[in-house]
């Protein structure tokens, strides 16, 4: 068994074609066959059910894949442990980013922390809360940008800042400077999909007056999108509840239907997470530098909050 054996593997796990994964692999697919053949008949399994299209993974192939990814990330791990003690940053850096923060976010800071580790090969995708904790435990995920506490014993958590929550208000009633939570109107109040974590954060904030019934409002409506979900407020002319960031490049009209809480704000604390394990620690610092240099200019400072955890 050896190393370009279990490349070979994974790529066709990832992309179910043995055909595409040898180009990948940047080899024929009679090589890659072969030599996955003979992975098979050294660990005496089969792998891959190859009568299948697309092609399956057996049950007793099920059972080797995450120890196999787990080799390839040691081994990647400890090339970045090299790179860094030569003083290095290079490789490939995979970062998973709520949908509720990536659009606010990332605009911001890409193009400075791309500059700044311009060797790195970065891949950024938009994950829920638990599909990064799930990707940092299979160690498929290198660093998740959320709201904190995940309160996981298997990954490592870092604050970086708090952003206050506002009311986005498309009701046709009069706009105060400032509201308690006992004020809004909860019949017209429209949320995330579920499996958000911004959603259970809002639901959190409305409880906080007793007020909140999922029932109030008729229309049902579900994204995992705060663009649709700010749309449709709009339309609909009732309200939600948005992160700070999410007003940045609001319209006049757009920033005169925002509503600030009275104090202490509610709020949510953002950060980065990785595995416990997680050894690219100079990427993982840069990144931070660089969000927390871009943001914090950005956010209202010494007002009293309220954290809202998100789950």
């Amino acid at each position: 068994m050896n190393i370009q054996q279990i490349e070979y593997v994974l790529a066709v796990v990832d992309l179910k074609n043995f055909q595409l994964a040898a180009e990948k692999c940047f080899v024929t697919q009679s090589t890659l066959s072969t030599m996955i053949g003979k992975l098979e008949a050294e660990l005496g399994i089969k792998i891959f059910n190859r009568k299948t299209k697309p092609v399956t993974i057996t049950t007793e192939g099920e059972a080797i894949i995450e120890s196999m990814r787990g080799v390839i990330y040691e081994i990647d791990s400890m090339k970045n442990v090299v790179a860094e003690l030569k003083g290095k940053l290079e490789g490939e850096l995979k970062v998973g980013v709520i949908p509720t923060i990536a659009p606010y976010l990332l605009p911001l800071i890409s193009n400075e922390f791309a500059e700044a580790i311009p060797k790195v090969n970065i891949k950024v995708k938009e994950m829920t809360t638990a599909e990064i904790s799930e990707s940092l435990k299979m160690r498929t995920l290198d660093i998740g940008i959320l709201a904190l506490p995940l309160d996981d014993a298997e990954i490592d958590e870092i604050e970086i800042y708090s952003e206050p929550f506002l009311v986005y208000d498309c009701t046709e009633d009069d706009h105060n400077k400032k509201v308690t939570l006992e004020e809004l109107d909860y019949s017209k109040m429209f949320l995330l999909e579920e499996g958000h974590c911004l959603r259970t954060q809002v639901q959190k904030i409305c409880e906080l007056s007793n007020l909140y019934s999922s029932n109030y409002n008729n229309f049902d409506f579900q994204s995992g999108s705060m663009e649709s979900l700010m749309r449709i407020t709009k339309s609909r002319k009732g309200l939600t509840i948005i992160p700070y960031l999410a007003i940045n490049n609001f319209s006049q009209e757009e920033q005169s239907r925002i509503i600030e809480f009275q104090s202490p704000q509610p709020a949510r604390m953002v950060g980065l997470v990785t595995n416990k394990f997680f050894v690219k620690k100079k990427l993982l610092m840069e990144l931070h530098h660089v969000i927390e240099k871009v943001i914090t200019p950005l956010l209202p400072q010494n007002q009293e909050q309220q954290i809202v955890k998100p789950v």
